[in-house]
């Protein structure tokens, strides 16, 4: 499925994934990295993020954002269409940081929550039904895994890999 194949005007809530998705990780082996280095190092990670939310994105783990994306929620705040970004964490240290890089690049009222996995990101998504009202054939779900993608789709939800949406 493409974004062309999509009818906008039948949706009323997107959602879109964080990591490698509204976030284009400049380093993709940089948590690898990182968590090979010990303990010490994985708290002084979470520690920057929850420390330096403004910047942890842009200095501690350089992402950029999508332009496709970009592009995307300049189209459905035209329409009126609900978005909300639910990102799967071990931690919520850098919810805040999360947040802060979406409000930066791609302006406020895309709220960020996380998911303790990918597998409840289905959970997730039912919860934000339930507050935004909407059908599951309302929703759009943008990630990078084809897992999720998957299983949201045997569950009547669209879903699309964000590499499927272009300009």
């Amino acid at each position: 499925m493409k974004l062309s194949d999509i009818d906008l005007s039948n949706i009323k809530m997107v959602i879109f994934d964080f990591d490698d998705t509204l976030a284009i990780h400049k380093d993709r082996d940089f948590m690898k990295k990182h968590f090979e280095n010990g303990q010490d190092s994985k708290n002084n990670y979470y520690l920057g993020a929850y420390t330096n939310p403004d910047s942890f994105y842009d200095d501690i783990e350089p992402c950029e954002k999508s332009e496709a994306l970009f592009r995307l929620t300049l189209l459905l705040r035209e329409r009126g269409i609900k978005m909300y970004c639910l990102s799967g964490m071990k931690f919520s240290f850098h919810l805040n940081a999360k947040q802060a890089f979406v409000d930066k690049h791609y302006g406020k009222g895309i709220e960020v929550i996380s998911a303790a996995s990918q597998e409840l990101k289905l959970q997730g998504v039912k919860v934000l039904q339930k507050v935004t009202n909407c059908k599951e054939n309302e929703i759009l779900f943008v990630d990078d895994r084809k897992t999720v993608i998957g299983l949201l789709n045997d569950n009547g939800i669209k879903g699309l890999l964000a590499d499927e949406i272009m300009f």
